[in-house]
């Protein structure tokens, strides 16, 4: 019996070697990695590299800032497994904490092992979206498997969160002016520059893609100067650096430190307090009170505060008046800044990144309302103020009767003589689509025609078993179209994805976003000859192209929702102080 375990330790021992042995070994700038073997949907085989650090842990005195390029290391570096997402609060469940601090990694995902003969892949590196306080860019999520039966290399990225990514302090002398999440994506891309050629990548040839607040991000890449050289073409699906309510307050260290009950003048004392809680506690809703002398102490004690306390606070915070996981135009200081001009005016001066860009959105874009409203208060969505609906930049003051006049003009074209109801959600639904994503995506897009890049634009409404909401929130089914995100899965293989059958519409349509996608990641053209029978046309000044990417159809027309992008084009044209 002895005998007989100790031969079966013996074989068991021997068969992990021979498995280790099988893993992968790419050596990078930082150390060697070891990775590991898997297929893609059609059973071709891929290497993954996970949990690659890019950065150094933002912890301790990193906490709030502008991140640190990360160290190499000794030996071989264990990449098999998945990257932690951030720390970060569930939108109903304040209790829910996930993730962690330490967490700004990145995993490569390549469909062969490099060689000295082969030659540079295309490299799309993908930002999760989240509306800047949640999400992750996990397998869970985002696996390679679609994109990757096509010979391009894929990156996904962590970056921070919530109060971790974009709390800001106005006095230069903390270092916090704002904005980390976003520098981290920038030092995410930095470390692709440099080290993607090692895993067989084109480093000049890199596309950035997103969905939702990724999809912001990647748009808001084209406005830095930070980010520029950094990337060759964007896809951005879902959002636009225009988004009505995306830009933050001032010194919202300070605002957020009085919800966590530090009361202090010295905002050096601030930043201290914030960092010393736990990083769950600043997610959570958890009553702290911190007496602190000045707001060089209030900065320390935030930093001591554990990211579980920060965490609950933030999810305590009533929805309409958390403003702390958005960017922020940041002051004049030492440090190399993101953002310092509102997007909208860098993009009318054309002092943007000029690349290739195809962007669009989906047609129930607006069901994100709807879930939120369910998710917080178990009722469906009730517009009662349509005040809200008057973007800030259009400057027409609080209160006036130019205010109120606007709000009913706009209620009237989407109601009608009705009154909104909980009965009848479809007027909301489409009233979110077009005021968070249609019209700022038409207005963005208008003026990036106006450069020498090609601009393309889709319009996305199939609705499959793939659709995002028919997998996880079958209760809206009923509402036929594509809700927000749900072209992700036509992209990424996720947890919850069905078996997809051979001539399916569902994999066809896999096929069909992924050639699209690929494309213009490889020839900055989602059509680049004529083997479809069609060509996808740009954008031009007067001819909105669009590819309207329907439920077992791709059909090529112009101007998308165009009632409703001229009833906003016409308050633009009347109330915007800037022509």
């Amino acid at each position: 019996m002895l005998r007989s375990l100790i031969a079966f330790i013996w074989l068991i021992t021997i068969l992990i070697s021979v498995t280790k042995a099988q893993e992968p070994l790419l050596e990078i700038s930082q150390g060697v990695l070891q990775g590991s073997v898997f297929q893609n949907r059609d059973g071709g085989t891929l290497y993954g590299f996970r949990r690659i650090p890019y950065a150094q842990p933002p912890i301790d005195d990193l906490r709030f800032k502008a991140p640190v390029p990360a160290d190499g290391w000794e030996g071989i570096r264990d990449a098999a497994n998945d990257m932690p997402s951030c720390t970060q609060f569930s939108v109903g469940y304040p209790d829910i904490i996930s993730g962690q601090e330490d967490c700004l990694y990145l995993n490569v995902f390549i469909p062969a092992l490099p060689s000295q003969n082969s030659t540079k892949k295309p490299v799309m590196v993908y930002i999760h979206g989240g509306g800047f306080f949640s999400g992750d860019g996990t397998n869970l999520l985002t696996g390679p498997e679609f994109l990757l039966t096509k010979d391009i290399i894929l990156v996904s990225i962590h970056y921070r969160l919530g109060v971790f990514g974009f709390i800001n302090f106005e006095d230069s002398d903390l270092g916090v002016p704002g904005n980390a999440g976003l520098k981290d994506q920038v030092l995410a891309l930095k470390w692709v520059k440099e080290n993607i050629a090692d895993f067989g990548g084109d480093p000049d040839n890199v596309l950035i893609f997103g969905t939702s607040a990724g999809s912001i991000s990647v748009h808001l890449h084209m406005v830095s100067p930070m980010s520029t050289g950094l990337f060759s073409k964007v896809i951005g699906q879902s959002g636009v650096a225009l988004f009505p309510t995306l830009i933050s307050a001032k010194n919202t260290g300070v605002i957020f430190a009085e919800h966590l009950g530090i009361q202090t003048a010295n905002l050096t004392e601030t930043l201290r307090t914030l960092r010393e809680i736990s990083a769950v506690d600043l997610s959570r809703t958890e009553a702290v009170t911190i007496q602190t002398a000045n707001l060089t102490e209030t900065l320390r004690t935030l930093r001591e505060i554990s990211a579980v306390d920060l965490s609950r606070t933030e999810a305590s915070i009533e929805p309409e008046n958390y403003f702390f996981a958005t960017p922020n135009i940041e002051l004049d200081s030492d440090q190399e800044a993101f953002l310092t001009r509102r997007p909208i005016d860098i993009l009318l001066d054309g002092d943007y990144n000029h690349v290739s860009l195809l962007t669009g959105i989906n047609d129930l874009e607006g069901l994100l309302m709807e879930v939120s409203a369910l998710e917080q208060t178990g009722q469906s969505m009730l517009i009662e103020d349509f005040t809200e609906f008057i973007p800030e930049d259009l400057e027409i003051a609080a209160g006036s009767e130019q205010e109120r006049a606007l709000a009913q003009k706009i209620k009237n074209f989407y109601y009608g003589d009705n009154e909104p109801t909980r009965d009848n959600i479809m007027p909301a639904v489409d009233l979110y689509t077009d005021f968070l994503f249609a019209f700022p995506a038409y207005r963005a897009v208008l003026k990036h025609a106006e450069s020498v890049n090609d601009v393309f634009f889709y319009y996305f409404t199939a609705d499959t078993d793939l659709n995002i909401k028919n997998m996880v929130r079958p209760q809206f089914r009923e509402f036929v179209g594509a809700a927000h995100t749900d072209e992700l899965g036509y992209m990424f293989k996720t947890a919850v994805t069905p078996v997809i059958e051979e001539g399916s519409v569902e994999d066809l349509a896999i096929r069909s976003v992924v050639n699209f996608w690929t494309n213009f990641a490889t020839y900055g053209n989602p059509t680049p000859d004529d083997s479809l029978g069609y060509k996808w046309e740009p954008v031009k000044e007067n001819n909105f192209n669009y590819l309207h990417i329907g439920t077992g159809f791709n059909e090529l027309n112009l101007n998308p929702r165009s009632e409703n992008i001229a009833f906003w084009s016409q308050i633009y044209d009347e109330f915007f102080p800037r022509k």
